[in-house]
């Protein structure tokens, strides 16, 4: 087969309906598990797996890249990234940095436009689950053939970091599924591992409860989680999972109340939480004994701490870095005089505070919290037997606003591929214009009939669902 026969071979298969769905899927687990990608193959190669992967998304959906849509917010995030380069005290690394952000953020667009929400979610559980296997695979296999802790295969990253391997504070696995955890997964580190067992829990449910997954597979999944859950005891975590559980319970009453009653029932939620978020500050050392934490939070008072003193030192940030390059000024200051193994603020908006500056915080905090209260808008004109995706949206930007509180990870890799993948999702947040309430209830920038969004079948007993209850719609455009 010559070269030019093969090239119009691979194009013709990544434009191909399943080899769209492969490289949707493949991105979000190279997205998701990114730390596992680098501790296996080393910076060098993880970097070329990632052009390759940039460049299949590219040709895959180049028809949806021709009518791509943008949320002003995102927009406005992402150029602040770029432009810090300006005033960076590491342009070079601020230049990268922004690049691997526009990337993933044009992956996200162009992959939800070409699917529509449903289907989207659909392959994010599919990239999700792979992910979750991929991690609980990888603790079976060191427990049952290497019997010892595992550290990187390729030690780049200790050698970045100026730390000698032999001594180095980064495990890849600890081995300790037989002693039943802490594990930490394909991706290295417990935190993200069980945030990705969240994650998946979150979409087996609503998806389940659309019709668009077997119980079966639900149950399995939502079993795989909690056993993942169970045995990374990860507390950053177990908040998050607290949280989408209480927001999922208030959905519910609200989709059952009487539509008049919904907007008070909804400020009584907020009130709720509010309160239960002044009291988990005011009480923070009985919340953390609950959680077997000790009162610094893993270090992280003390690194929050540095980080606020070193950003209010710029009112514009210090450049745009996504991980620290902790061999360089400010960073080595605070790994320095907290501990050698912050990467990050441990708190994405700190992170952004400390590298765009006051700017680059509140648009952040803006683009999280528009997020969140759009999505609970739709839920709020929902009906009892409309749709559980806007459901799904307010559950997963609660995750991810929950666990922004204490990681990072909302800025990079999967966390900023999710919350800009909701931008696209949620109606409001890519027209400047708000949409009407009619069309805020399904999602869609126009009318489309149910069939679009798949099978979604009434219960048993229930009257066939009213034309007015319509799912977010399946169009390119959701």
């Amino acid at each position: 087969m010559s070269t030019l026969t093969a090239r119009k071979a691979a194009v013709s298969w990544l434009t191909s309906a399943r080899g769209q769905d492969a490289i949707a899927v493949w991105s979000i687990v190279f997205l998701m598990s990114g730390q596992g990608f680098r501790y296996l193959l080393g910076m060098a190669l993880y970097g070329v797996l990632a052009l390759v992967t940039v460049a299949a998304v590219v040709i895959a959906f180049r028809p949806s890249a021709a009518r791509m849509k943008l949320s002003v917010v995102v927009l406005a995030f992402v150029a602040l990234t770029a432009v810090s380069a300006i005033w960076s005290a590491t342009p070079t690394v601020t230049v990268l940095a922004s690049i691997v952000t526009i990337a993933t953020t044009y992956c996200a667009i162009v992959t939800v436009q070409q699917f529509g929400t449903s289907r989207f979610l659909e392959l994010l559980y599919r990239g999700l689950q792979w992910s979750l296997l991929l991690g609980i695979g990888f603790e079976l296999y060191v427990t049952a053939y290497v019997h010892h802790a595992v550290r990187p295969l390729v030690g780049d990253l200790d050698a970045m970091a100026g730390l000698d391997e032999s001594s180095s504070p980064f495990l890849w696995s600890e081995n300790n599924l037989i002693d039943g955890g802490p594990i930490q997964g394909f991706v290295g580190n417990r935190n993200p591992f069980a945030a990705i067992a969240l994650l998946t829990a979150i979409l087996a449910l609503i998806l389940y409860l659309e019709r668009r997954v077997s119980r079966r597979n639900a149950f399995i999944t939502l079993a795989a989680s909690a056993a993942v859950l169970l045995l990374t005891q990860s507390a950053t975590v177990a908040v998050m999972g607290l949280v989408v559980a209480v927001l999922f319970g208030c959905a519910v009453v609200v989709r059952a109340a009487d539509t008049h009653a919904r907007a008070k029932l909804s400020m009584y939620v907020l009130g709720v939480a509010s309160l239960a978020g002044w009291f988990a500050l005011r009480y923070k050392d009985l919340v953390l004994s609950m959680l077997d934490r000790d009162s610094d939070l893993t270090n992280r008072t003390e690194i929050w701490s540095r980080v606020i003193d070193i950003a209010s030192e710029r009112v514009e940030g210090w450049g745009f870095v996504a991980y620290w390059p902790v061999w360089a000024e400010p960073y080595s200051t605070v790994v320095d005089e907290t501990t050698e193994r912050a990467t990050h603020a441990h708190n994405a908006f700190l992170d952004a505070w400390l590298q765009l500056g006051v700017a680059g915080l509140v648009i952040l905090v803006f683009l999280v919290a528009s997020v969140f209260f759009r999505a609970w808008g739709v839920v709020q004109r929902g009906e009892k037997n409309s749709s559980w995706i806007p459901v799904g949206w307010v559950l997963l930007i609660a995750a991810l606003g929950t666990q922004a509180l204490s990681e990072s990870r909302l800025l990079v890799e999967g966390g900023w591929y999710l919350l800009v993948a909701l931008t696209c999702m949620v109606p409001g947040m890519v027209a400047i214009t708000p949409r009407t309430p009619r069309l805020a209830r399904t999602g869609a920038g126009q009318p489309v009939p149910r069939r679009t969004v798949g099978p979604v079948r009434p219960l048993p007993g229930h009257r066939r669902r009213r034309r007015a209850a319509r799912g977010p719609d399946d169009s390119s455009e959701a």
